[in-house]
């Protein structure tokens, strides 16, 4: 949906352009209906139809979005996804909003939807007032009519107003997200005896009985897929490109007549020393921030060099390996006051102290460069590579044409890599699952036809890659198989010491935790370690043991002081565990982080309550297809 400004209109001139708007939404509305032939229908929803037209517009914009942010996407892989499916329950769902909204009594007057219209930026004349010429280009550009667009703009606006309307009943107070908050942000800390596996690893004797089960057990685990080896040659722009045709006069003329393409923009290099203080700092900070970057000042005055004095007082963590070191930049690239005042210092030169929202920085700057173009020797060689590129893309239809003739009369891809005047090239082994890295933009499916060909035969068709083709002969196939025993051997004895280590060190660890629940301690004997942890929360690994979810949860339930009635595993060992208390956030956190949860778990809320109410809606639906074959390919 267009962001739009939500501000209100005044003058009559605007309420005059309101009236042309609204004009031609009531003409465009009079000239959209259509009939409820089933030809043209797609499905209904309670009655209501989606007409073909309607679906097929929506289904090709989708997929010129879709195909502008993958252009490898093909016809295969959005059957697979369902996408034409994807699309009709848009808009089956939108329909369903739609005929809740009216049940409701929702609507979008034609003077709300022309106040909308009016204040969308790329339908406003210098960024002010809106124009209907330009109203009219934009929408011819994107291929829409007024009609069109102010449909399905006011179905969204209507649309808008239902999940606004639907959100107000999942929306938290202040106090319930504060319990939220105290909830998610407490964090506990436990004291633990810890059994290590390793302590126990001297006690297991791996035989070779064992190993034999082990290998029997696990000859999945030991599976070496299926591989295979292709020669190949591909015929791309970049690989067909011959830049010794180019000649210095062409590549000079294609610099002269692009000059443009080479500007280089007024560049410093340059290092700095950061003293951080907040833009909002107390006047005692600012003044003791100042005071450090003086000092700074005072020690590059003595002739101590940039780097050193940078690595002793910034506070730019990189800073302090690099000397401070920020490489070139342009304007734009840095705050304003940084940016002027590195700009206006001569090469050699630092700065006095400079203030930015960070903190206080002495700049000096190393080099200089003018704005200009980047002279033609630097950059002839580029011009060659692109004017060669652009001849191989002009003959790259033939030349594939060329090379296809040659395999089907049997040549070898020797044979046309020689006529092309290109390179074979041989692919490390790889699987069908995991393609050759070499040939890493195939897809799937392409990578699937290499890996299926016959052994010493050739592609008998092109296989689309990047921006041109890919030809491969397969040179060798290795078949499925299992790692022999010993080749394995090392990584079974080291499970079956761990798995057995580990089944010690629960047995232990269940002993003592018996006597620790009658009070008494525990065995002297025990390879038990006691330490206690550092403050964790409800998710995530618990400091200097790892992650175990059941543990952290009983962690914040469990009463202080008593041993949880169970031990833990972790990948180090088995661990019994007492509470030792849990820290709610303190009041001065809460308000800190209460705007931002506030708004989050409301959109949550929100969002989970508007999911809700369409599987509510979903559920009681009549939907029919009327054409599913349309669905079909």
């Amino acid at each position: 949906m267009l962001d739009i400004l939500r501000q209100g209109a005044q003058s009559w001139g605007i309420k005059i352009l309101f009236g042309i708007i609204i004009a031609v939404f009531v003409l465009a509305f009079g000239m959209n209906r259509m009939h409820n032939d089933k030809t043209t229908v797609v499905a209904t929803v309670n009655d209501a139809p989606i007409h073909l037209q309607h679906f097929q517009e929506r289904l090709q914009r989708n997929l010129e979005m879709i195909r502008r942010q993958n252009p490898n996407v093909t016809s295969e892989m959005l059957a697979q996804m369902g996408f034409k499916r994807q699309i009709l329950d848009q808009m089956v769902g939108e329909e369903l909003m739609l005929q809740q909204a009216a049940t409701l009594g929702l609507s979008v007057s034609k003077e709300e939807l022309a106040k909308q219209i009016h204040l969308i930026p790329a339908f406003q004349k210098d960024g002010k007032l809106f124009d209907p010429e330009t109203y009219q280009s934009v929408l011819r550009a994107n291929n829409l009519t007024p009609g069109k667009f102010e449909s399905e703009y006011m179905r969204s606006m209507l649309m808008d107003k239902l999940q606004a309307y639907l959100g107000l009943t999942g929306r938290l107070g202040e106090e319930q997200a504060r319990d939220y908050y105290d909830y998610g942000r407490s964090t506990a800390v436990i004291a633990y005896l810890k059994y290590p596996w390793e302590k126990y690893k001297d006690q297991v004797n791996a035989t070779e009985e064992k190993i034999a089960e082990q290998y029997a057990a696990r000859k999945d685990a030991f599976a070496v897929p299926a591989k295979a080896r292709v020669d190949y040659i591909v015929l791309t722009p970049g690989a067909l490109a011959d830049t010794a045709s180019v000649t210095d006069q062409e590549a000079r003329a294609y610099y002269d007549q692009h000059k443009d393409n080479f500007k280089i923009e007024e560049q410093v290099q340059a290092r700095h020393i950061l003293v951080r203080v907040d833009e909002n700092a107390t006047e005692a900070d600012v003044a003791k921030a100042m005071d450090t970057i003086k000092k700074a000042q005072a020690v590059l005055k003595t002739g101590k060099s940039f780097e050193e004095t940078a690595a002793k007082y910034t506070e730019d963590p990189s800073g302090t390996q690099t000397g401070g070191e920020l490489g070139w930049f342009g304007r734009g690239r840095m705050v304003k006051p940084f940016e002027d005042a590195a700009f206006a210092l001569d090469k050699g030169a630092v700065s006095e102290p400079v203030r930015t929202q960070f903190g206080f920085h002495l700049i000096k700057v190393e080099d200089k460069k003018a704005a200009g173009f980047e002279d033609f020797a630097s950059v002839a060689d580029t011009i060659r590579r692109s004017i060669a590129e652009d001849r191989a893309t002009e003959t790259l239809q033939d030349r594939l044409d060329q090379a296809l003739e040659m395999v089907l009369i049997g040549d070898s891809l020797d044979a046309v890599a020689k006529t092309l005047g290109i390179e074979v090239r041989t692919t490390d082994s790889f699987t069908r699952e995991q393609g050759p890295v070499e040939l890493a933009a195939l897809s799937p499916e392409n990578t699937a036809t290499l890996f299926d060909l016959a052994l010493n035969a050739t592609t008998q068709s092109p296989v689309p890659f990047e921006d041109g083709y890919v030809l491969a002969t397969k040179r060798e196939q290795l078949d499925a198989s299992v790692q022999p025993l010993d080749a394995v051997r090392e990584s079974i004895v080291a499970t079956i010491v761990r798995e057995e280590a580990m089944k010690l060190a629960k047995t232990d660890a269940d002993a003592d935790l018996a006597l620790l629940m009658k009070g008494e301690a525990p065995s002297a004997a025990s390879n038990a370690t006691a330490m206690e942890t550092e403050p964790f929360g409800r998710q995530g690994s618990i400091p200097g043991l790892g992650a175990n979810q059941m543990l952290s949860e009983k962690a914040f339930m469990a009463p202080a002081g008593a041993w949880i009635p169970e031990s833990f595993a972790f990948p180090t060992g088995y661990v019994l565990a007492k509470p030792v208390k849990v820290v709610p956030p303190t009041p001065e956190e809460w308000e800190t982080e209460k705007d931002l949860w506030v708004s989050t778990l409301n959109e949550r809320t929100e969002g989970q309550a508007m999911q809700a109410f369409m599987a509510d809606l979903r559920a009681k639906a009549d939907v029919r297809l009327t054409n599913p074959a349309l669905l079909d390919n």
